[in-house]
């Protein structure tokens, strides 16, 4: 099979001869499907794979070169197939959601506020919209290993391409994205927010999900497909670095889990979100220079990072549990305003460094349980894991 044939055929469906991708299906869905089979069961894989090509026949006309036709296609059945996978899981959670206010110690469900919801679709605007302006090959290599989550192995086979030159393709990428994302994202250095707020370092103390006794709970898939069920909420535990006051803040379990492998050292086999947003910082010569949870309002927190690029001072407004990640991604201290702490219930003690269940079960009221409850570590949920083979 050849590039060339592949533009022509592409070159009749376009002109209106819909019955040629009949030839595109019968020359590639074999390769498809094997590739669809290592992300899904055989059932889910055909599925897969169908609507990946009925995908691929209604927006063909958005291919951009005829003989990358394959690679294009590819892509598709990739997504196709991490959404399954996604829809498959137990309580999948946006990851807009997170840094409420635990009452009572409850894990409540509650939707993002409108101005988070904007935020997060302008930045996606903004990123898609720098990814969009890079040359076809670079857009390509970015596209398959950070957002489809794809091996330079996977991304090699797929496009044919050396991973030497997959790999110079990303860097060049890079390149071009910081001075894209640092032109359309750079602020005027705002007085700081800083003076006269009280701030008082805490450390990360554990993360804790609520599960019913003897029950097991399982954290996030990684990238070899162990099991997934995410039916639990997690809470981050915020201690005095020099004190015995917590301050437990709720989040969902993407970023919890998230956060306990960070606490465990653990790192996993695909760069994820934090990873590429950590380097891109590094990149452009910035560096998170610390973060804090500084206002509790309406019963949200909201959090600040203070980076320094080449000697200018930004404030950047962040979600507490973003905030958090990055920081333990860079090792840059972790502080709360007092006035989080100050009159707040939910406020627990621990004594030793280490947590009294008893405390956290007595924290505020709640409403009566179906089964019997308790507080369980995170952390040692995913060392398990992630210390199990792959074909666990």
């Amino acid at each position: 099979m050849s590039l060339e044939e592949d533009r022509d055929i592409v070159a009749r469906v376009l002109a209106g001869d819909k019955a040629a991708f009949g030839a595109l299906i019968e020359r590639h869905r074999a390769s498809a499907l094997a590739f669809s089979r290592r992300i899904l069961d055989a059932n889910e894989a055909e599925d897969a794979v169908q609507e990946a090509f009925l995908a691929a026949f209604l927006g063909i006309k958005a291919l951009r070169d005829a003989g990358r036709f394959r690679a294009w296609l590819f892509g598709i059945v990739a997504n196709v197939c991490r959404y399954r996978l996604r829809r498959t899981r137990e309580g999948y959670f946006r990851d807009e959601q997170g840094g409420r206010l635990v009452t009572g110690f409850m894990l409540e469900d509650a939707q993002p506020s409108a101005e988070a919801v904007f935020e997060i679709r302008e930045l996606h605007r903004i990123v898609s919209d720098a990814i969009g302006e890079l040359p076809d090959e670079q857009r390509q290599a970015v596209t398959l290993h950070y957002l489809h989550g794809l091996t330079l192995a996977e991304i090699a086979i797929l496009t044919a391409a050396p991973v030497g030159t997959l790999k110079a393709r990303l860097h060049h990428a890079r390149a071009r994205l910081k001075e894209s994302l640092i032109a359309s994202l750079s602020v005027t250095p705002k007085h700081t927010r800083e003076q006269g707020l009280a701030m008082i370092e805490v450390i990360v103390l554990d993360v804790v999900t609520r599960a019913a006794v003897n029950q097991e709970v399982k954290t996030l898939s990684d990238a070899y497909g162990r099991d997934a069920k995410l039916g639990f909420w997690r809470v981050i535990l915020l201690k005095e670095r020099a004190g015995r006051r917590i301050l437990p803040i709720w989040v969902g379990p993407w970023e919890g889990d998230v956060i306990a492998l960070q606490l465990e050292h653990i790192e996993t086999p695909r760069p994820g979100t934090f990873d590429l947003t950590t380097h891109l910082l590094e990149l452009s010569g910035a560096k998170i220079e610390k973060v804090a949870v500084t206002e509790l309002r309406n019963n949200v927190y909201f959090g600040m990072m203070w980076l320094n690029a080449g000697g200018n001072k930004f404030e950047v407004d962040a979600r507490p549990s973003d905030a958090i990640m990055l920081a333990l991604q860079a090792d840059a201290p972790i502080y709360l305003a007092s006035e989080t702490l100050e009159g707040n219930k939910t406020v627990i003690s621990a004594a030793d460094e280490e947590i009294k269940w008893k405390t956290l079960e007595q924290s505020g009221p709640r409403e009566p349980e179906a089964q019997p409850m308790e507080y369980r570590s995170v952390r040692g949920i995913v060392r398990e894991a992630y210390a199990k083979p792959a074909s666990d």
